[in-house]
């Protein structure tokens, strides 16, 4: 039997994915109501399932940060990253984070199942869009849009940026001071070569950078 967590800040997102993974015999939901990374990480100090499905977008730690922390305590844990995000802009930083798959929450339900069950045993979930990412990367490094040179904790406050939130409300998102934030934003402008949050906004609006509800 397959034990499952989920991790998703949405309780209507939570119960369906319950609902959908409960209707298999070979695979147990052993935790649905769990809604932040703070939460997640809480819980596995009690107990550990094999199987973690974590959504990007959370409250206060983001779940790649939350991915990390994982690996490093419970390496023997499999992740599967379900978001809204489509797989061009996280899948690759959530993958080099240890991350075992990646998928939309547009997936249908049998997709979730077999990336389950693949992960668990042992192998890694790869859609064809991200075997196609995973190419380009290798072998297009000098070709790369500028966003893709920023780091981890850059690429989130720039998309924080690029949803109109103001540094004190991105700091309360991502857990650091506005200072921090601040600091941050400076790095994005010089990386980016930008002057300012309206540049940031309209290139990721250009390169749809921010998920659909």
């Amino acid at each position: 039997m397959i034990q499952v967590v989920l991790c998703d800040d949405h309780k209507i997102v939570r119960d369906g994915l319950s609902k959908i993974i409960g209707s298999f015999n070979d695979i147990d939901v052993i935790a649905d109501d769990i809604a932040s990374g703070e939460e997640l990480l809480q819980r596995l100090r009690k107990t550990q399932p094999d199987v973690i499905i974590l959504d990007v977008s959370l409250p206060g730690r983001s779940g790649l940060e939350v991915l990390k922390q994982i690996k490093i305590f419970y390496p023997d844990i499999k992740v599967l990253v379900l978001s809204m995000y489509p797989e061009d802009q996280f899948a690759i930083r959530m993958l080099k984070a240890g991350a075992s798959g990646y998928l939309h929450k547009d997936s249908a339900p049998e997709v979730l199942i077999e990336a389950i069950r693949t992960i668990q045993n042992g192998g890694e979930y790869l859609s064809p869009q991200i075997t196609k990412l995973l190419y380009r990367e290798m072998n297009n490094k000098n070709q790369e849009l500028p966003h893709k040179q920023l780091s981890d904790r850059e690429f989130e406050v720039f998309l924080a940026i690029g949803e109109g939130k103001a540094n004190n409300q991105i700091a309360n998102q991502l857990s650091l001071s506005a200072k921090t934030i601040s600091t941050y934003r400076s790095r994005i402008l010089t990386k980016m070569t930008m002057d300012n949050n309206s540049e940031i906004i309209k290139y990721i609006l250009l390169h749809n950078l921010i998920p659909s509800a």
